[in-house]
């Protein structure tokens, strides 16, 4: 029996498909596809032989479960939000070798290395410093048995779409879809005072208010006659930040013809500016001024459709269009595409890139990260709700002009080498063939 001491805050190599870090979505992975480039030390042992793999649990885990019933295992054993879920029509084949994996709380550290080289604070404390841990052998008499209990139990969120048909009888077969995200990260270790429900309220409930008003506005024109030649798809992913799982349904299983799709305008955190109250104390997050939003895309990968918003910006509410992330070359303060390891990466990292996979133009707007990001603090009493119209505003008036101008935006001749490859695997995968709408399913009566 071999100890190799977990440091809890070192990551394992990122996964290649999103899995709900950062904005959403986990950055492409310089190492290649996991279980074909690469293995996870999990996976490793899982191939190695292990019978099963005891993680040494950190700080935040700790914590949750010490307090199991306001955000801990109390679910069945998922964590903090209770069991993990995914889509089972965008499950693909297990590929990776894999064993039971448990994280062992303090109880079971201190029991596992109880007479050892190093007893059980030491591993966690040392773990929690990131220090550097050598491995060494442990008793070899020492067990450890496991009894672990496997069920399944379902559960579904739903992608919620409107639609405002076009007034031309040939345009409104194309379509403009404008883009929000519904769902948040659930519960999470409690803070001092007890609260440890992640509010979202910029992440994203500044994109879903202001899809909302952009949808009620059209809505109403519509009736009253004002419609643009091409329909207006209003999508409200569902399962952002776990994978970005509504925009893969909606666009690997699209219920219209993607080709007919002009452009996708995403709406991701539009409601957090550097205004009156704003503090970051250790000054690393990039954050726009009011009456400023970060643009991400066009100059990536359509530069037709940056002419589009920068015309219409400029002849309406005329916003200040930062362009910080919208760049295919990294510098020494920030990596839009990779491969740096510590880049945000902002250009994978929400619903829009699902579309820009299957050769969608793609822009999107947010107003950039801030120290509330994921937690129980990103609260409504810090939007700034002007910014939400006018950015919102803005938007509808790009939706407008996409909807009734006689050409489309087109994509760059030349794009970043992994949106290429994505674009590939998902058109060897099958992505966009038209596939009947299913029926809802049932929901328990409130």
């Amino acid at each position: 029996m071999t100890a190799t001491p977990a440091t809890g805050d070192t990551p394992a190599a990122p996964e290649t498909q999103a899995a709900g870090g950062g904005r959403g979505a986990a950055a492409p992975n310089p190492l290649g596809e996991n279980c074909i480039d690469y293995l996870t030390p999990e996976e490793s042992a899982a191939k190695n032989g292990a019978l099963a793999v005891v993680t040494i649990a950190n700080f935040q885990q700790i914590a949750t479960m010490a307090n199991p019933g306001g955000g801990g295992g109390g679910r069945g054993g998922g964590g903090a939000n209770g069991p993990a879920f995914q889509a089972p029509m965008l499950q693909q084949p297990p590929a990776c070798p894999s064993v039971p994996n448990i994280t062992a709380g303090m109880t079971m550290t201190t029991a596992i290395f109880q007479g050892e080289k190093l007893d059980g604070s030491q591993i966690f404390y040392a773990a929690g410093s990131n220090a550097k841990q050598d491995s060494f052998a442990l008793n070899a008499d020492k067990k450890l048995n496991l009894h672990i209990a496997v069920r399944s139990e379902p559960g579904h969120g739903e992608n919620v779409i409107g639609i405002l048909e076009g007034s031309d009888p040939v345009l409104k077969n194309e379509f403009v879809v404008i883009s929000a995200h519904l769902d948040h990260i659930g519960l999470s270790a409690p803070l001092a005072d007890g609260h440890n429900v992640n509010n979202g309220a910029d992440d994203d409930g500044s994109g879903s208010t202001g899809l909302l008003a952009l949808a009620r506005a059209f809505s109403e024109g519509g009736r009253k006659g004002m419609q643009p030649k091409r329909s207006i798809i209003f999508l409200w992913n569902a399962g952002e930040e776990k994978g970005l799982w509504g925009s893969q349904l909606f666009n690997e299983y699209p219920s219209i013809d993607l080709t007919k799709v002009v452009a996708d305008l995403n709406m991701d955190m539009i409601g957090r500016t550097k205004g009156p109250g704003f503090s970051d104390p250790d000054a690393t997050h990039v954050l726009v001024k009011p009456g400023e939003i970060f643009v991400v895309g066009p100059n990536v990968s359509s530069d037709d459709l940056g002419k589009t918003i920068e015309t219409v910006n400029d002849s309406y509410q005329k916003l200040a269009l930062n362009h910080f992330y919208d760049t295919t070359a990294p510098d020494a303060t920030h990596d839009n595409l990779g491969p740096q390891p510590r880049g945000q990466r902002i250009f994978y990292r929400s619903d829009h890139y699902n579309f820009a996979k299957v050769g969608i133009p793609i822009a999107f707007f947010t107003s950039g990260l801030h120290p509330d990001y994921h937690r129980p603090t990103d609260t409504p009493d810090k939007i700034d709700f002007k910014e939400i119209q006018v950015v919102s505003k803005t938007v509808a008036a790009i939706a407008w002009t996409l909807g009734n101008q006689p050409g489309r935006p087109q994509l760059n001749a030349k794009l970043p080498d992994q949106l290429v490859k994505d674009m590939k695997t998902v058109k060897d995968q099958g992505w966009g063939k038209i596939t009947p709408v299913p029926p809802p399913l049932p929901h328990e009566p409130y």
